[in-house]
């Protein structure tokens, strides 16, 4: 009687088992926490940038143009941190997911790999270079562990370098705020901010500069060396100081200045680009696709139906500057009604040019129905071409709360079919200088 003996897999390395079979000493000691942050706050990022669109839209659109020039760095600012710790908090849980199923299954099969199975099916060369491209398992683990706590300190690190941004802009939109309501700062507003920003920034890299070039040569009790240790304490002290992120700081520390370099520059490029496109293709109507039949699907061009021009399909996603709409491409009642967003930065300076005296005529209703009537000549109203004499009324957007105007057009008369409301923007400076090329009207097509 022949009797059959169990016998364990055979193995490559025995040490290789009980290092597989629990987890390493060098493991992570956070790694549980990583995972509660990401996985507790991920969800709840991913519900901000719509909220932080739409108030600080509303803001830049509310603004008086001194101001509204500082909101949108911050909009940027702020949007980078969300969309970075975002970022973040997915793709770590990836990581550490990878490394959590790597840890799991290797308890499962303590042996490792059994490269002696796999080899019936795989010619040696190809097996030589399998193995060679894994190598040992437990290094592959710690790898993976290493890689998902990088991914998780580099991506706070980079929400990180927006604090101190966020703080000077948000302190010069403060001061510009008060400056407004004592003097209008006109276009001085914007070169006050960027001269403010570029003494700081290019103060602190002459101090940097001076420090590397003079510091160890400079006395402690020299007019020099006080000096130069005053300049650096108090740019210190305003948070210019790689202390301010110690996260960063670690990692730059123990990696390769060019490296270091290279993913902390691409992954801001990324940041901002993932920013900027939905705007700029917004503006310009950039779509996927290659639709080369279809008109550009952009403000102002002809036959073209866009769902912001219309208060049932327009939604309520913020936009950085809502269109004028009406309420439904098919209208049905004896009146057309047309709301048209007042913008601080450009109807002011528009009513400014247009009509001076209506705009400082005071703050009686005679005087108010003058400004209207300045915007309604700012805004000329056109149906199918003809010029349509309309009258404006102050009003609010009940979806996004933007303040503007509301005109309700007469549609006795008008024939059944397909018609086009061509509404003016407010123009600029150099739209009303000699020569300078017609205003592109918004184009509002609707059906009787």
């Amino acid at each position: 009687m022949t009797h059959i003996q169990n016998t364990p897999p055979p193995q490559d390395d025995p040490a290789a088992q009980s290092d597989l079979s629990r987890l390493s000493p060098r493991t992570t000691p956070t790694w549980e926490m990583e995972l509660l942050v990401s996985g507790a706050t991920v969800f709840g990022l991913l519900q901000l940038p719509p909220l932080t669109d739409r108030l600080l839209f509303g803001l830049y659109n509310a603004a008086s143009p001194a101001v509204a020039v500082m909101v949108m760095p911050l909009w940027v600012y702020v949007k980078f941190i969300l969309l970075s710790l975002a970022g973040t908090f997915i793709l770590h849980l990836a990581l550490r997911g990878y490394w959590v199923a790597l840890t799991g299954l290797a308890s499962v099969y303590p042996a490792g790999i059994r490269w002696e199975k796999l080899a019936e099916r795989s010619g040696p060369l190809y097996m030589e270079a399998s193995r060679r491209s894994i190598g040992d398992l437990a290094a592959v683990i710690e790898r993976a562990d290493n890689r998902a706590s990088r991914v998780f300190g580099i991506g706070f690190g980079l929400a990180m370098m927006m604090l101190l941004p966020i703080v000077l802009v948000s302190v010069l939109m403060l001061l510009l705020w008060l400056w407004s309501l004592f003097a209008d700062p006109g276009d001085n507003g914007a070169l006050v901010a960027l001269s403010a920003f570029l003494v700081f920034t290019v103060g602190f890299g002459a101090a940097v500069f001076w420090d590397r070039q003079r510091g160890g040569k400079a006395a402690a009790g020299s007019l020099e060396g006080r000096a130069l240790r005053k300049t650096l304490d108090f740019y210190l002290g305003l948070g210019f100081s790689r202390t301010n992120n110690p996260l960063l700081t670690l990692f730059s520390s123990n990696e390769s200045g060019s490296r270091t370099s290279v993913v902390m520059v691409w992954m801001m490029l990324l940041g901002f680009l993932i920013i900027a496109l939905p705007v700029v293709s917004d503006r310009l109507g950039w779509s996927v696709g290659d639709y080369a039949g279809l008109p550009p699907d952009r403000r102002g061009i002809a036959d073209t139906v866009l769902s912001e021009h219309y208060a049932s399909q327009r939604g309520d996603v913020p936009q950085l500057r809502p269109a004028p709409y009406i309420a439904d491409p098919v209208v049905t009642g004896g009146y057309l009604r047309l709301f048209v967003p007042y913008f601080p930065t450009r109807d002011n300076p528009a009513m400014e040019r247009v009509c001076p005296r209506a705009l400082a005529a005071g703050d009686g209703a005679k005087a108010a129905r003058a400004r209207l009537d300045c915007l309604a000549r700012i805004h000329a109203v056109a149906i199918d071409g003809v010029p349509a004499t309309v009258r404006y009324d102050a009003a609010q957007d009940p979806v996004s709360g933007q303040r503007g105007v509301v005109a309700m057009i007469p549609m006795h008369g008008v024939a059944i079919g397909r018609h086009e409301l061509t509404l003016l923007p407010a123009p600029r400076a150099r739209d009303l200088e000699p020569g300078a090329k017609p205003l592109t009207p918004y184009i509002i097509p609707f059906w009787r």
